[in-house]
């Protein structure tokens, strides 16, 4: 690692400790969290983040079609 001071630069050598902490963002492992869910059978579930983002998109989507559906049948009602 290289660190640069106003007029200078000073090489400090890197640690395991700094190699470990890089190593452990590794691209090819894939994100997920452990969330709970009180009603459920089994309560605690590991989910992949970007799966979850995913199903939620499609349920936010499905809800505005059908908040938009609603909206019209209101102004429907209204003009008539």
């Amino acid at each position: 690692m290289r660190v640069i001071g106003k007029n200078e630069t000073v090489q400090v050598q890197e640690t395991a400790t700094t190699e470990a902490f890089v190593g452990s963002f590794a691209p090819s492992e894939t994100v997920s969290h452990t969330s709970y869910h009180e009603l459920s059978d089994k309560p605690v579930q590991e989910v992949d983040a970007i799966n979850q983002l995913h199903a939620n998109l499609e349920m936010l989507y499905d809800m505005q079609t059908r908040f938009s559906f609603v909206m019209r049948e209101v102004r429907y009602l209204l003009k008539a």
